[in-house]
């Protein structure tokens, strides 16, 4: 499968804790930042923004105007990794690097305690994006498009659309 090398602008606090969260499951920084973006997700409610310019994480603490300290970090993801990741900037209207520490935040405990849990089934997310689907549609001379994260209960309907 093609990898796609990238760059992330993330703050020390994300860094710190995804260095902890990888010598406590023994799992890549990559993988951990997948499962958390894909929790976020989970309760993409919260995080919807709809009709906004990106939103990028803030150089300086509000009440103390300090910088706060960033640093740029190589990875490299799954190049359907990376699309996801950019529908995910699309859909939030955040930028990837912002979304990246708001799940790290959110939901990397969650993520490292199923990792440490006796009842954690390897085999069970061994395809992380099942029903992640990008689809292109023309109707009428008009292109759509139509991103999943999920299987619709009413799959038959949209198919036959």
């Amino acid at each position: 499968m093609m990898q796609i090398r990238t760059t992330y602008v993330m703050r020390k606090e994300v860094l710190t804790l995804l260095d902890d969260a990888q010598t406590k499951t023994k799992r890549k920084r990559e993988e951990l930042i997948a499962r958390c973006l894909r929790k976020m997700l989970r309760d993409y409610k919260k995080y919807l923004r709809n009709n906004q310019q990106i939103e990028y994480q803030k150089r300086f603490e509000k009440e103390t105007k300090i910088p706060i300290v960033k640093q740029r970090v190589k990875v490299k993801f799954l190049a359907r990794e990376y699309d996801y990741f950019q529908d995910v900037r699309k859909f939030f209207s955040r930028s990837i690097s912002l979304s990246i520490a708001i799940a790290v935040f959110n939901y990397l405990s969650e993520v490292v305690s199923e990792y440490l849990s006796d009842g954690y089934d390897e085999l069970a997310d061994n395809y992380p994006y099942l029903c992640y689907a990008f689809i292109e549609k023309c109707i009428e001379n008009i292109t759509t498009f139509r991103i999943w994260w999920g299987i619709p209960p009413n799959l038959e309907t949209l198919l036959s659309e």
